[in-house]
């Protein structure tokens, strides 16, 4: 990343710590900052409340508010605020609805690679 640009600010949703650490580390070491992290649907939101954050990596399979339930209020309240699906799970009901509501689907894996590479392109679309 160039001196000059600022970091990606990114809210990592995930109700599996080992994940949200998993993805700390690795989008940190890409030179994403991670503004919050947040076990649910609901707790994303509150933390794009508190954060303002420039992406959310959402886990779609949550306890509480799922990630299917907090998107809409995700785009409601914060609209500039890009949304990656990030699931273990993506059978063809996933993959439908998130082709229906626009919203990239990456399956979960070691190499955050690919994940790196999308948020950059929503971020910079936005």
């Amino acid at each position: 990343m160039p001196a000059n640009e600022e970091a990606i600010r990114v809210v990592i949703a995930d109700d599996e710590v080992d994940v949200r650490t998993l993805l700390r580390i690795q989008l940190e070491a890409a030179g994403f900052e991670i503004a919050c992290e947040a076990a649910d649907g609901r707790a994303a939101i509150e933390c794009c409340d508190a954060t303002h954050p420039d992406a959310v990596v959402l886990d779609l399979l949550m306890p509480g508010v799922n990630g299917f339930e907090a998107i809409p209020v995700l785009r409601r309240e914060h609209p500039g605020v890009a949304i990656v699906a990030y699931t273990a799970v993506a059978g063809e009901f996933v993959r439908q609805e998130m082709a229906r509501l626009r919203i990239p689907l990456l399956l979960k894996s070691g190499d955050v690679t690919a994940l790196a590479n999308k948020l950059r392109e929503l971020v910079r679309s936005i």
